[in-house]
């Protein structure tokens, strides 16, 4: 009898994990997870995950040619501003807007840079409300298309 009873253990079904079985059940978890970093620094993986949400919404950047040079409102001594101007709108009809009215409003965004004194845009402060001053005037001059969400400076030299 105990010759039928090694048989039987030896032929019973193995229950649990096989040493194979844990080690394939591992790389498949760690080929997963290095598929998730590779998709989430290439920045896929936001990608997917936005899906058609973010098309709606995404932004259009429109960079204004060639660059503005003013004179500045200094009384003392003449001064002059170089600047580059990138703009994010919220859709491609604004930025076909200000292409088309390119004219008007180089006009408008001129009137409002060679009204600062240069002591105005030496700061930081100075700088962030001139921003907001063009994309004020930006704003009225697209009216409905939609709107104008950042200014950014591409480049700004004064002297």
């Amino acid at each position: 009898m105990p010759e039928e009873e090694k048989e039987e253990v030896e032929n019973a079904p193995q229950r649990g994990f096989s040493f194979q079985k844990v080690m394939m059940l591992a790389t498949f978890i760690l080929i997963g997870f290095m598929v998730f970093i590779y998709l989430n620094q290439s920045g896929m993986l936001s990608n997917l995950s936005a899906g058609s949400s973010e098309k709606e919404e995404s932004s259009v950047f429109y960079q204004f040619e060639p660059h503005f040079l003013v004179n500045l409102a200094d009384t003392q001594v003449l001064r002059y501003l170089k600047v580059v101007l990138g703009v994010e709108v919220s859709n491609q009809r604004v930025a076909q807007e200000l292409a088309n009215r390119q004219v008007e409003v180089r006009d408008a965004l001129i009137m409002v840079m060679s009204a600062k004194q240069s002591e105005d845009l030496a700061t930081t402060e100075g700088k962030e409300q001139l921003k907001e001053e063009i994309k004020d005037t930006l704003n009225r001059l697209v009216g409905e298309q939609g709107e104008v969400k950042e200014v950014y400076f591409v480049d700004f030299v004064m002297q």
